[in-house]
């Protein structure tokens, strides 16, 4: 909440444009939610020590807070002894989304991302076809560290339908 809470203080409509209708460049330094797989920084994938000076971890802060604030659309219920959360595959540490090609309200959106089908390992692609979806993808989860330096990352997504 604190990462989120300092990308929110950090707005700004140039920022904000950069994100939207820009490449983007990652000239923003920390706050970072880790969740882009660029931000994957383990030894084994970089030339040089991630953490040597001037080599210094780059973001894309409005990126990161507009991921944040996308966890809305990603509803959350206790099943049992854990926390389901729309998307996500606990078995597979994966998570997946869906893209459409028309505009839909929240309400449509919530619903698309909540369907079962999704998270199968192979979607019927014409069902979800047949309900406006024209793509998903997915993601690992993916630990890097241990103890306190423990850190949480994504793998690179891949299409799945």
């Amino acid at each position: 909440m604190d990462t989120a809470r300092e990308l929110i203080a950090r707005v700004t409509e140039e920022a904000v444009a950069r994100t939207l209708f820009s490449v983007w460049s990652y000239p923003d330094q920390g706050l970072s939610m880790r969740w882009d797989p660029i931000e994957d920084r383990r030894y084994a994938l970089m030339d040089r020590d991630p953490t040597a000076s001037g080599n210094k971890p780059r973001t894309m802060w409005m990126a990161n807070l507009l991921a944040y604030r996308s966890l809305a659309v990603f509803p959350a219920a206790p099943v049992g002894r854990r926390l389901q959360v729309s998307g996500w595959d606990p078995n597979h540490q994966t998570f997946t989304w869906p893209l459409w090609e028309h505009p839909l309200s929240l309400d449509a959106v919530r619903s698309l991302v909540q369907l079962r089908e999704l998270v199968k390992e192979r979607p019927n692609v014409p069902a979800l076809r047949a309900l406006g979806i024209v793509a998903a993808y997915r993601t690992t989860r993916i630990e890097v560290g241990s103890g306190a330096n423990k850190k949480l990352n994504f793998s690179p997504a891949r299409r799945v339908v």
